[in-house]
């Protein structure tokens, strides 16, 4: 997908930015920044956009991005309430093109490293790190950095993580189309649960349907088909976590028009059938 480059604005006297965002909407659009990024989201709900990967984010989602590593979070069409996280933002060298090549230090710098196709922390990590976040707010001076500093080596030394983007994940931001890809993800975020079809994404898009159909796969690794099915593969995998629906309900609110090519369609993502999804993940809690 076609990235938009964001400027970030940084106080010279601090090695790195912590910023808060709430509003009805997460209404960023798909874009990139040489920045490595840690976001945190403390409410709302939606599907998750990092590089190659989709999924769905929830209240306590943690993921580190990479520097220029393109991403998006968006809402559901039927959310309501507070869209809220805290994001801390730095550059690799923010503590000195050397600081992290000290043996102490090595482990930050693999992580940073690792970052550059996204990871996602669970289990007692995201837990252990999540308020070290919110009190950063509070922190000034040594402590603030001593705290920032914290938050990494906890990161990097857990093993409760999950890679996001394909790590063959490369992206080309010369061929990015930003207006033209957010316009589809906003289409598709909509009426994911429709009829929606490749010829109206191309509309939407203002391009001929093969045009869009290369277009689409050049800049996402997929084609249009397969990228809406995983959106509504990632709601599906929602439902049945958070819902008591039949997976026949689950299939036809996710979008499918049949529960053959719901099965099939889940299996091929997830490797397991929804049945077995939700019983998996209902022993985890």
């Amino acid at each position: 997908m076609k990235a938009i480059l964001e400027k970030i604005s940084h106080d010279r006297n601090h090695s790195f930015s912590l910023f808060e965002f709430q509003d009805r909407r997460f209404d960023c659009p798909f874009h990139h920044h040489p920045e490595i990024e840690l976001n945190l989201i403390l409410s709302s709900s939606g599907q998750r956009y990092v590089g190659d990967h989709i999924g769905r984010f929830s209240q306590g989602d943690l993921v580190l991005i990479g520097s220029d590593l393109p991403h998006m979070y968006t809402n559901d069409a039927a959310h309501s309430g507070l869209a809220h996280s805290i994001f801390l933002q730095f550059l690799p060298e923010c503590l000195g093109s050397d600081f992290l090549d000290l043996r102490e230090l090595k482990v930050i710098g693999r992580l940073f490293e690792r970052s550059r196709v996204g990871l996602s922390f669970h289990g007692r990590t995201r837990d252990k790190v999540v308020p070290l976040i919110i009190q950063l707010n509070g922190l000034n001076g040594f402590a603030r950095l001593m705290g920032f500093l914290n938050i990494f080596n906890i990161l990097a030394r857990s093993k409760e993580f999950r890679v996001l983007a394909s790590r063959s994940y490369s992206p080309s931001l010369a061929l990015y189309q930003g207006e033209r890809i957010n316009s589809v993800c906003d289409l598709i975020s909509r009426k994911f649960k429709d009829q929606v079809t490749q010829s109206e994404a191309a509309r939407t898009a203002g391009m001929s349907a093969p045009s869009f159909s290369r277009f689409f796969k050049r800049a996402t690794n997929k084609t249009f088909r397969a990228f809406l099915n995983e959106v509504r593969i990632g709601h599906a995998s929602h439902l049945l976590m958070e819902t008591d629906q039949t997976v026949a309900e689950v299939c036809y609110n996710s979008g499918f028009g049949n529960l053959s090519n719901f099965n099939r369609q889940f299996l091929k993502l997830h490797k397991i059938s929804p049945r077995a999804f939700r019983r998996k993940r209902t022993q985890l809690r």
